[in-house]
């Protein structure tokens, strides 16, 4: 009996050493959600105001003088897959390795970011044309730059029919969901709600030129903000859920270990009872 509340002390002890660990991992995750979520909503007012332009501007683009608003020929697509380089964030991962299993074929490149999609994907015969393992991609103005010049330039050279981006959509702390987003072509608003077109000088397409490498780099850096945030966000549930869990087990651990002890203890006095009758 004694030995079962030496043991169940010890689990007491390991699992208190678990419960601090998770609880200061959560509180950490949540100053991390809050502060991209602060980025990612002061961003938001900027990007709809390029975006509502550059659709503006792209209504008027005839797809035959503007290679980047039609499908190339080509027999494959390329996929940019965003996963996190750090773990401990639940289902987050592999919700976007499903879908990406799901929809590329074994034609088609991919370019990995993140620790874990290059783990993942190491050994699989997809075709990795580059690998981004601590890519801190949120804060990178040059690799989103020297990104979205690549993609331009590759959907340019016909050398892909769609360019894909596979990231996680944000809704709400609780609610976020992989999906896929078709990077290039460009896609073109209808102007039918427009009474009278606007005045453009110069020509919508020179305007385009300009604007289609801005309104790239601006939706990259959206997405990859969208994303860490719910990388933060599933990280702070997963640590939460855990902190939870070691509380519950704690407490059914305590009553195991008084249910032991007033065993243990009754029956010392039993032994002394019984042997002083003797």
């Amino acid at each position: 009996m004694a030995q079962a509340v030496t043991r169940i002390k010890k689990r007491i002890k390991a699992i208190k050493g678990s419960y601090k660990i998770t609880s200061a991992m959560k509180l950490v995750s949540s100053v991390k959600l809050k502060k991209w979520k602060g980025k990612m909503l002061a961003f938001k007012e900027y990007a709809q105001q390029i975006d509502e332009l550059s659709s503006l501007v792209f209504s008027y683009v005839s797809p035959k003088n503007e290679p980047y608003f039609k499908p190339n020929e080509a027999q494959k697509n390329l996929y940019i897959i965003l996963s996190s380089s750090l773990g401990l964030c639940g289902s987050y991962n592999a919700s976007i390795f499903r879908l990406a299993d799901s929809i590329i074929k074994p034609e088609d490149d991919v370019i990995l970011l993140g620790k874990k999609a290059i783990s993942r994907y190491q050994t699989s015969t997809f075709n990795k044309i580059y690998t981004f393992k601590n890519y801190y991609s949120v804060q990178d103005e040059k690799l989103i730059s020297e990104m979205s010049d690549f993609l331009l330039n590759a959907f340019h050279q016909g050398s892909y029919r769609e360019i894909h981006l596979i990231y996680t959509s944000y809704k709400n702390s609780l609610v976020f969901r992989p999906v896929d987003f078709l990077v290039l072509p460009l896609k073109q608003s209808t102007n039918a709600d427009i009474g009278y077109p606007p005045i453009m000088e110069p020509s919508p397409e020179v305007l385009a030129e300009t604007l289609i490498p801005l309104y790239l780099k601006n939706t990259i850096y959206a997405k990859f903000l969208e994303s860490e945030v719910c990388e933060q966000a599933a990280r702070s549930n997963a640590m939460e859920n855990a902190t939870k869990n070691a509380e519950e087990l704690l407490e059914d651990l305590h009553i195991e270990y008084n249910k032991a002890r007033q065993s243990a203890i009754t029956q010392e006095i039993t032994e002394i009872v019984g042997a002083a009758n003797i």
